[in-house]
């Protein structure tokens, strides 16, 4: 028996690319789900080689040694990170009280000089009107200037 090679024939042949994306999403979360296993598994097996090690020469476990070190660590790094989060907190109370203070020292001010749109200091009026006078300038200059220049006058 001989088999024809037809048009039909790549039509029972599985394409390797069809699935390509699908596969290895779904090889990538067997993979990590399988490593976990195997580590738990190994972990385990090695954990309990410890204490039957331990056991036999009536020493103390080295991992059970070290969890318990770390149990007695545990209060101490969490009272030093409690104390860094609450300064934490502390400052930013502190500086909203400070800005509320502000706030409120600014109202006081405006409630005794009466005037809502007072500006801080007349300095600052003259300085302004200085430089809108002395943009005006500039701009009069540069609209005289700017005829010789036929792109922009970026470049003057």
């Amino acid at each position: 028996m001989s088999l024809s090679l037809t048009s039909d024939s790549h039509l029972s042949k599985p394409s390797l690319f069809q699935f390509s994306d699908a596969k290895s999403a779904t090889g990538s979360i067997d993979c990590a789900i399988l490593m976990a296993a195997l580590v738990a598994i190994c972990g385990g097996c090695l954990f309990i080689l410890d204490l039957a090690s331990a056991r036999s020469s009536g020493q103390d476990s080295m991992v059970l040694n070290f969890a318990s070190q770390i149990v007695h660590a545990i209060p101490s790094v969490v009272s030093s990170i409690s104390t860094y989060f609450t300064l934490f907190l502390s400052s930013i109370l502190t500086s909203g009280i400070l800005v509320a203070f502000v706030y409120g020292l600014r109202a006081l001010d405006q409630k005794v000089t009466g005037s809502h749109n007072h500006k801080s200091s007349s300095y600052f009026t003259v300085r302004a009107a200085k430089v809108a006078s002395i943009n005006q300038c500039k701009a009069a200059s540069r609209g005289r200037e700017s005829r010789l220049f036929l792109i922009s006058p970026v470049f003057q």
